[in-house]
């Protein structure tokens, strides 16, 4: 797989907005200052924990998750998934990123496998062979 130019990670983690990220996966959000606050979903929290910074695009969870990080960070938590998965769907669509009921762990991926899983050893040798050839042209780094 061709590694994610850090340009595109940083556009990511710029454009997409966290607050609505984060309001999309059902996290009612209030301001306290320049900051929004909300409950964790993970957690049976009574007082809100998780604080957002739209400014700086950023999350963090002050209760027993003491998580945080970015937009990428964020679709990874609640998805239980992979940080390529996570950019592909932030790239796909920022708005498929935020689940509605977040989940402790790895899910079904959401992804189409790029070989199929019933194939004979022939069909099975071409697909891998065709998927690392497309994969080669799409990388100018491997090409060079």
């Amino acid at each position: 797989m061709a590694r994610i130019p850090e340009v595109e990670i940083e556009r990511l983690k710029r454009e997409v907005s966290l607050e609505r990220l984060v309001e999309s996966a059902g996290v009612q959000l209030t301001r306290h200052g320049a900051d929004l606050l909300g409950l964790c979903p993970f957690h049976d929290d009574r007082e809100p924990s998780l604080v957002v910074s739209p400014k700086k695009n950023l999350w963090h969870w002050l209760g027993a998750c003491q998580a945080g990080g970015s937009v990428i960070d964020w679709v990874m938590r609640v998805n239980g998934i992979s940080f390529r998965h996570a950019v592909e769907l932030l790239r796909a669509d920022p708005g498929l990123a935020a689940s509605a009921r977040p989940v402790r762990q790895g899910t079904v991926p959401k992804l189409p496998a790029p070989v199929a899983a019933d194939a004979d050893d022939r069909k099975l040798l071409t697909q891998v062979i065709d998927y690392y050839h497309t994969q080669l042209k799409a990388s100018p780094e491997a090409l060079a």
